[in-house]
């Protein structure tokens, strides 16, 4: 049996061993955590480097960022979207924005013997028509089309709209009452060239009457209505964070 001598010795080692290896623990602890911290960080430049040579699909144009261009929001320039639009207008050209009705009053006389009053006949007649509003899409040059980067917005000015095709619809001519001098007698009958005459005349006073500016203030509402439609598709296809604002041009 030990004597507490040897009893004390013993403690002695047991205690100075149990330092010894919670200092080796230690240190091995912080050999571990340095080792497993250069791990990490070696990985990470790794996969840096792996998607840094990865073909992302994108070719690179000079003056262009690859990264911010795949973002979709950055890095365009004014004639990425000037190309595109012209590349379009070549295919719309004239765009008809919208048709609009008009009606006017007309007089029809037929004139009796000699052209005298009492011997003539005269009608009041409504006339009614329609007139085609369009804009001419290839007149749009790179110079109409305009790059806002801070609000992602694409301007384009467009040609300011014209009146086409008026058409003087006979069918839907309203006859009024006949007027007759005493020795004016049936109906009103008009000739081939008389009617070929009124025709154009009703024509002419339908263009007047659509050619008044409330009638081409309504066609410029339509003209940015209808060009918003074909060209927003157009600067999405560029990027879709641009939207599209349009303007007409002066008369």
């Amino acid at each position: 049996m030990m004597d507490s001598k040897e009893k004390r010795e013993l403690e002695d080692i047991v205690e100075k061993a149990s330092e010894k290896g919670a200092k080796n623990a230690g240190w091995k602890s912080s050999i571990i955590t340095i080792v497993l911290i250069a791990v990490i960080l070696c990985l990470g430049a790794y996969k840096l480097d792996v998607f840094k040579d990865r073909d992302t699909g994108v070719e690179q144009v000079e003056g262009h960022d690859v990264t911010l261009d795949n973002n979709g929001i950055f890095g365009f320039k004014a004639v990425d979207f000037q190309d595109a639009v012209l590349g379009k207008s070549q295919q719309e050209t004239k765009l008809i924005v919208e048709e609009q009705e008009a009606s006017v009053p007309a007089t029809i006389t037929n004139t009796g013997f000699l052209n005298l009053n009492i011997t003539t006949k005269t009608q009041n007649v409504t006339i009614y028509g329609t007139g085609e509003y369009t804009i001419d899409l290839s007149k749009i040059t790179a110079d109409d089309v305009t790059l806002n980067e801070d609000t992602y917005t694409v301007t384009i000015a467009v040609p300011y709209p014209e009146l086409n095709n008026v058409i003087f619809n006979s069918d839907k001519t309203v006859i009024g009452d006949t007027e007759r001098g005493w020795l004016a007698f049936g109906d009103i009958k008009m000739t081939a060239e008389e009617t070929q005459q009124f025709e154009l005349e009703a024509q002419q006073k339908l263009t007047d009457a659509l050619s008044e500016q409330a009638c081409y203030d309504e066609a410029v509402r339509f003209a940015k209505l209808s060009a918003y439609e074909v060209y927003q598709p157009v600067i999405s296809a560029v990027s879709p964070a641009y939207k599209v604002t349009i303007t007409v041009k002066a008369a």
